[in-house]
């Protein structure tokens, strides 16, 4: 018997591989219009990755009324995209442990000593 919750993935998984992304377009670019349209019209700068944690705080406020298996479906899709929009805007970045981090700093450090003497 496979659990709830691994039925409610998988059709999460659906909707972010392929209908929404067939009716939106790009999560990215989607996300970064939101945004772009958020910011001007509260004055402060969100960022796409705000714009898919914010919807998804929208169907946590929705479950507060009544507790549709669509609003579950939405944030479990909405947290996957917010990951995704992570991953590709800050190329993993939020993701690294405290080593791979310094590793990448000191890395970056080396070269830009080496763009330095060139």
């Amino acid at each position: 018997m496979i659990p709830i919750s691994a039925e409610l993935l998988e059709e999460a998984k659906k909707l972010v591989e392929t209908d929404r992304h067939e009716d939106y377009g790009d999560k990215l670019l989607n996300h970064q219009n939101i945004a772009k349209l958020w910011s001007a019209f509260l004055d402060v700068e969100i960022s796409p990755h705000d714009v898919a944690i914010c919807m998804g705080l929208v169907k946590i406020a929705r479950l507060k009324h009544a507790h549709k298996k669509d609003s579950y479906l939405d944030l479990a899709a909405y947290a996957a995209i917010a990951g995704e929009i992570e991953e590709r805007t800050d190329r993993h970045r939020s993701f690294e442990t405290e080593g791979e981090r310094k590793g990448r700093e000191t890395e970056e450090y080396i070269k830009s000593l080496n763009k330095d003497k060139k």
